[in-house]
């Protein structure tokens, strides 16, 4: 079976210099490692473009370049060193996760408010929410329907009082 992924001689190195116990195998072997830990990766972060990061088992964080459906492993580091380039670009991280999701929500909601007075079409906001960084199909995509259909239903209510007072106020 092929691999999605082109792991670069660069990569291949940073990936080995992490994990010595690799240094006396073979570089193919070597490359047959590296290519398992990234076909069990998982998406890290709030990558924009074409470039993407992967958490792999092991603990290391690979940056992806994809083109054309191929991953072009460009580098491998350690998670704190991901987090620090993450932040240094300007990524706010919050290590409480009570903490992050209350934040999250309050500021997702803040966002339906915003799109919905805008009158924003469905694709729109979730181009806008991708934009800033939360993703439309995961959790905070859940957290931001929630927040859209409070403000639609608030928005329905307030329109049905005003139309009682009018009605209760011309008989």
């Amino acid at each position: 079976m092929a691999s999605r992924f082109v792991v670069t001689d660069h990569a291949l190195a940073r990936f080995v210099e992490q994990y010595h116990e690799l240094e006396g195998l073979e570089a193919d072997a070597q490359r047959h490692v590296l290519l398992a830990e990234l076909e069990r990766g998982v998406a890290y972060g709030g990558q924009f473009g074409n470039d993407a990061l992967y958490l792999l088992p092991c603990g290391a964080v690979a940056a992806v370049a994809w083109n054309r459906g191929c991953g072009f492993v460009k580098t491998v580091l350690t998670r704190d060193h991901a987090i620090a380039n993450m932040q240094s670009m300007g990524a706010v991280l919050r290590s409480n996760p009570e903490f992050h999701v209350v934040i999250r929500a309050d500021e997702l909601h803040a966002l339906a408010e915003e799109h919905f007075s805008a009158g924003l079409g469905r694709r729109r906001r979730n181009a806008l929410l991708r934009e800033l960084g939360y993703d439309p199909a995961g959790e905070a995509g859940e957290l931001y329907r929630a927040a859209y259909r409070a403000v639609v239903e608030a928005n329905c209510v307030a329109h049905r009082e005003a139309y009682l007072r009018r009605l209760e106020s011309a008989a």
